[in-house]
């Protein structure tokens, strides 16, 4: 198969594939030794999809021999350099055994190292087990939530060559050089596993493995020597000429050229469908129906299946149970979602393998790495992320062949308001990116110009608007997320347009540096003295080693805790050290003028809202908002993600105080907020601290170290906003990116453009409507046979587009 080549589209190099007739004996007998298993499974894939969607069938074993022969490649036993592979197959086909028993034989054979990449821990610690309980023990992983001692161990382990399988995630690989996990140990083959999470239009992207196939690329000349890529997924468009393309966009980004794909088929024969359209009866509200409708799936389903019933939200899944089943009932039923502790979900998951639980009512964290066989029943109150996400989903039914599943969902479409809110949670707006992109240039002047530099995440918070939850490291993870994607997006976009990498951006995920305020004293610089250097001219205010005085100091801490404590000022007896950021404030005018200008702003929302509590019960609309910030000559995009934050919940006197409180519209992306009495009080203390900390002229540069969280901060990210002045985080706990500027002058002509639009974001939500098509045609329906779906789920997943799918499916 030879590169193709497409008019929109510039697909990346494939390579023929040569499969092995068979695998060598050796393999065959460590099946046996280590699974228990007589002989492989058989596995379905397409031929040549350029060609047409006819099938060959191919045994695991083969796959596996040739993952063997490319690893050989790459150890110089055989000629030629090793291809990476690409392997797409349905849920419950076997793919982990095709990247384990290779990496068994590897060590075995050549005492190689295989690198497993995984975005779940779950599904990591899952199968590390999996392998221990079957008598393997040359297997082992590290993670974030490990104590340094514990990681130490392990690492240990791997570069003594007591390990050749270890998992470990994106996050952590990422954070440092190889060699501080493996040693000298030969790397054979990396492996990542759920690759489709690299595909950025899908909710269940993750940045970290964005950044993956350049760390790989770099890593191979770091080695000197080479290794093949061997990605895995369940789920993967197959569309060259489309922007929902999966399998190549995947490719590209893990920088898999030269590749052969192994693309399997998506029909399941032993999965039917139950779709129903869900009738409003006279004077029943969509919710009451809804819910008479899912209580008498509830109530058959009870009866002699196992089933996974599927609904958007955490919130709120709890009190739904209460409602869609009925008490005597309720033993059999449990509830799973992200938020729950790890123990609650082990026991929720063995009591629905053992039986005693029938049914579960999740989200979609209920998925990778659970492997139930018997469930014949999948159930979805509404529609999923995207039909990419459905297909998995229903994918987890009928794993064991011998089993019928039945996904089922009683469709109406209203059901579409669960979807576009789940869409609008977290997703990035143009008018954000084009402000992070103002942000950058910014902070590039203000740290001196330099072509490379870290920039922290703080810097971008004011973008951001996320609820500021008490847990800050839950926190820290959704602005890391938020905002490493947006620069991502911005970096893609910006090659696309001028053809060249003008913006370059990596992650740095652990802590190396960071500022530490002590108020209580000086106990915690003396007990820590050779972790820390004194900041001049600064209370209590040190720059420290936080890498080395968690690893030394603290090892029994994992990363995590280690972090929380420090945030919480908790990291040690007889003082309180606080992670702060060092905030440089650059005044574009005279701190009298912006004095003047803030008070006026302030005047003018003590009016508007003390209005809304005369009038309206201190409600009013995002209409009247943007009027105020308007009049201020306020950038209304970013003032209005602000005004939440400004009057968030806060602790005064030992108690929470929420001034003002927000809610996005029914079928609408507009914000109504209510506000409460006592907030002038609030602002109040904003001009207090204004008066005792902002002073100056124009050109003038001030200093200040604060917590993230802190009014100060708040306060500056304000004044930012009024255009009065610049700032830069540094420090602070929060992680940092490493950002390299090619060309400042076209990244600053674009910035300062009003009509910048990012084409990356704006492919990203034509699937996002075409995902909203594509369920109104599949769930629109119940015409359509069990055969004709899976026609129309093979159709998408083959390159089929919606206009065609309408055409054939819509008649």
């Amino acid at each position: 198969m030879d590169t193709q080549e497409n008019e929109t589209h510039r697909l990346p190099g494939l390579k023929e594939r040569r499969v092995p007739e068979a695998c060598r004996e050796e393999i065959g007998a460590l099946l046996g030794e280590i699974y228990g298993y007589t002989q492989f499974r058989e596995l379905e894939i397409y031929d040549d999809l350029f060609k047409g969607k006819e099938t060959t069938t191919l045994s695991q074993g083969q796959l596996i021999e040739h993952v063997v022969r490319e690893a050989e490649k790459g150890l110089g036993e055989s000629g030629g350099s090793p291809d990476n592979l690409l392997l797409t197959a349905p849920t419950g086909s076997g793919k982990s055994l095709l990247f384990q028993l290779p990496a068994i034989y590897l060590g075995r054979r050549y005492g190689t190292l295989t690198l497993v990449v995984s975005p779940l821990k779950a599904l990591i610690v899952d199968q590390v087990e999996s392998l221990q309980d079957q008598g393997y023990g040359r297997v082992a992983y590290a993670s974030s939530d490990l104590s340094p001692e514990q990681k130490a161990e392990v690492y240990h382990r791997v570069r003594e060559g007591e390990v050749d399988l270890f998992y470990l995630s994106p996050e952590l690989l990422l954070s440092y050089d190889i060699r501080h996990f493996v040693g000298d140990r030969h790397i054979g083959l990396v492996v990542v596993d759920e690759a489709h999470t690299v595909t950025t239009w899908g909710k269940e992207f993750r940045v970290d493995y964005w950044f993956l196939g350049r760390y790989l690329a770099g890593l191979k000349q770091t080695l000197g020597y080479t290794f093949p890529l061997f990605a895995l997924t369940a789920t993967a468009v197959w569309n060259p000429a489309g922007d929902n393309d999966m399998v190549f966009e995947t490719v590209r980004s893990l920088q898999m050229e030269p590749c052969v794909l192994y693309i399997g088929t998506v029909k399941r024969s032993n999965i039917g469908f139950d779709i129903r359209q869900l009738q409003l009866q006279e004077g029943e509200t969509y919710d009451k129906a809804k819910q008479r409708a899912v209580s008498a799936r509830v109530d058959d389903y009870l009866d002699g299946h196992k089933t996974l019933l599927y609904y958007p939200f955490a919130g709120g899944i709890d009190m739904r149970i209460k409602s869609w089943v009925k008490p005597a009932d309720w033993p059999l039923v449990a509830s799973y979602y992200g938020k729950k502790d790890k123990v609650q979900k082990a026991a929720i998951v063995d009591a629905f393998k053992d039986g005693s639980k029938r049914l579960i009512v999740a989200t979609k964290a209920f998925g990778m790495g659970v492997d139930i066989s018997d469930i014949d029943r999948v159930y979805h109150v509404a529609p999923s992320s995207t039909f990419v996400d459905y297909v998995q989903e229903i994918g987890r039914a009928a794993r064991d062949a011998s089993v019928q599943g039945i996904s089922a969902t009683d469709f109406h479409e209203r059901d579409f308001y669960y979807m576009n809110r789940l869409h609008q949670t977290g997703a990035i707006a143009q008018e954000q990116l084009a402000l992070i992109l103002q942000k950058l240039v910014e902070v590039y002047h203000m740290k001196g110009r330099k072509p490379e530099m870290l920039v922290s995440l703080s810097d971008f918070e004011f973008v951001v608007k996320l609820p500021r939850t008490k847990n800050k490291l839950e926190y820290e993870t959704e602005l890391g997320q938020f905002v490493k994607t947006a620069l991502l997006w911005l970096e893609e976009d910006i090659q696309k347009r001028f053809g060249a990498r003008l913006l370059e951006v990596s992650s740095q995920n652990l802590l190396v540096e960071g500022y530490v305020q002590d108020k209580t004293g000086d106990a915690f610089a003396r007990e820590y003295a050779a972790y820390l250097t004194p900041v001049a001219g600064e209370e209590n205010v040190y720059l420290a080693r936080l890498d080395r005085l968690w690893e030394e100091r603290f090892p029994e801490l994992g990363y995590k805790e280690f972090k929380q404590k420090l945030n919480n000022g908790t990291l040690c007896e007889g003082a309180r050290p606080v992670a702060v950021g060092k905030h440089e404030v650059l005044l574009k005018e005279d701190a009298d003028t912006l004095r003047r200008r803030m008070d006026e702003l302030f005047k003018s929302l003590v009016t508007l809202l003390k209005t809304a509590l005369l009038k309206t019960k201190g409600r009013f609309d995002e209409e009247a908002l943007r009027a105020v910030f308007a009049e201020h000559a306020m950038d209304v995009r970013s003032a209005k993600r602000f005004i939440g934050s400004l009057l968030e919940s806060r602790t005064e006197e030992g108690r929470s105080v929420i001034y003002i409180s927000s809610q996005k519209k029914k079928e609408s992306n507009e914000l109504s907020f209510t506000v409460t009495r006592g907030f002038d009080l609030l602002l109040s203390r904003y001009q207090k601290l204004f008066a005792q900390r902002i002073t100056g002229h124009k050109g003038d540069r001030l200093e200040f170290y604060c917590t993230p969280f802190s009014d100060l901060n708040m306060l500056l990210n304000l004044l930012s906003m009024l255009g009065g002045l610049s700032f830069s985080v540094a420090g602070g706990g929060t992680p940092c990116v490493h950002v390299r500027f090619n060309d400042v002058e076209a990244l600053e002509q674009l910035a300062a453009s009003d009509g910048y639009r990012n084409l990356i974001l704006d492919a990203n939500e034509r699937i996002f409507q075409e995902q909203i098509e594509l369920f109104s045609m599949f769930f629109g329906t119940d015409r359509l046979s069990d055969d004709r779906r899976w026609d129309f789920i093979e159709d998408y997943f083959t390159g089929t587009s919606v206009e065609e799918l309408k055409k054939r499916y819509c008649c």
